[in-house]
């Protein structure tokens, strides 16, 4: 798909480059976190700040003491288990990088959360939480976008889901409406 209409408050929203989109309030967590989502070699606090750097800096300099105050903050709201926020995020289990992919995101205060595969490759407790998380985020008043696969996830999630097919929207469905049969015949080639 190459083309569509996006509208943020209703209003019409074109995205000229992630960080004017970062700065408009809209993030995305990108489906693979490892080649896309995060700086693997750099530590969880590292991490969490690259969206924030600017916010955290005072007249130019990074202040390191803000940086540790918003990445404790993040490891306890988001329950990241790691022996400190100075540990490399490639030594983090699966669950524990994508809280971290997460964690960064929120930092930017987004009205519009973008959420590729946001549980693919995390364990089951881990998905729970990412869960709650959600639920919290959208219950604060964000926006909520999911693009997922797995059908379960959504069906648990979402308010509404629309389906794709081809590169097109072959149908919505309302909460009220969902069923797997409804959803999988809208994804049906036929």
């Amino acid at each position: 798909m190459t083309g569509g209409r996006i509208r943020v408050d209703g209003k019409g929203y074109i995205p000229h480059s992630p960080r004017r989109s970062l700065r408009d309030g809209i993030v995305l967590t990108p489906e693979d976190r490892k080649a896309e989502g995060l700086i693997l070699p750099f530590s969880i606090r590292q991490n969490i700040a690259l969206s924030t750097l600017k916010a955290l800096a005072r007249w130019g300099i990074l202040s390191s003491r803000a940086i540790q105050r918003l990445a404790n903050a993040s490891i306890e709201r988001l329950r990241i288990r790691a022996t400190s926020a100075s540990q490399e995020v490639r030594r983090l289990s699966g669950g524990n990088q994508q809280k971290v992919v997460l964690a960064r995101a929120m930092s930017a205060s987004p009205r519009v959360f973008l959420l590729d595969e946001p549980t693919r490759g995390v364990d089951v407790g881990a998905k729970v939480e990412v869960y709650n998380l959600i639920g919290q985020l959208a219950a604060k008043g964000a926006a909520v976008v999911i693009v997922s696969s797995d059908l379960l996830e959504l069906l648990g999630l979402c308010d509404r889901i629309g389906v794709m097919r081809a590169g097109r929207m072959a149908g919505e469905v309302q909460r009220a409406e969902f069923s797997q049969d409804r959803l999988m015949s809208l994804a049906a080639v036929g």
